[in-house]
């Protein structure tokens, strides 16, 4: 097994924990504030009859590749947690919690080694990470 690296970042939303989980189990909003230069967009979606989200495919263009990445959600907590598990190799903790005036929202993703060296040739997960939770938090705090 090869050694992991794990990023972590939180943000205060002023908004109730129910109101943010809801907007960020969808997995829409999850692509929606990738990176516009990965030109990502969401792909099929599958669901459970009730709704939950089983898997989901991002289709999103690197290195002038077209490439898709098949999510799998392996855990759902409802106003808890959700873990979802991309093909391509990291695994995505989204997690939220009351704190004194709203919420607040963790994201993380954890890797392999290899992959902490393609990000940081290639991409920027840390910079992406904070970019996305400013932009949850703009939309999220727009719909209160």
């Amino acid at each position: 097994m090869m050694a992991s690296d794990k990023h972590t970042h939180s943000i205060h939303i002023d908004a109730p924990v129910a109101k943010v989980f809801h907007y960020v189990e969808d997995p829409a909003h999850f692509v929606g504030a990738m990176p516009e230069e990965d030109h990502s967009t969401l792909g099929a979606v599958q669901r459970t009859p009730e709704g939950a989200v089983v898997s989901y495919e991002i289709k999103y263009r690197e290195l002038g590749m077209h490439l898709t990445a098949v999510v799998t959600r392996e855990e759902y907590v409802v106003n808890e947690r959700i873990v979802d598990h991309s093909s391509m190799g990291p695994i995505f903790t989204i997690s939220v919690e009351a704190d004194d005036s709203g919420t607040s929202l963790t994201a993380s993703w954890d890797s392999s080694t290899l992959m902490k060296m393609i990000d940081a040739v290639f991409f920027h997960g840390d910079r992406d990470i904070e970019r996305a939770l400013a932009t949850y938090k703009l939309e999220i705090e727009a719909l209160a």
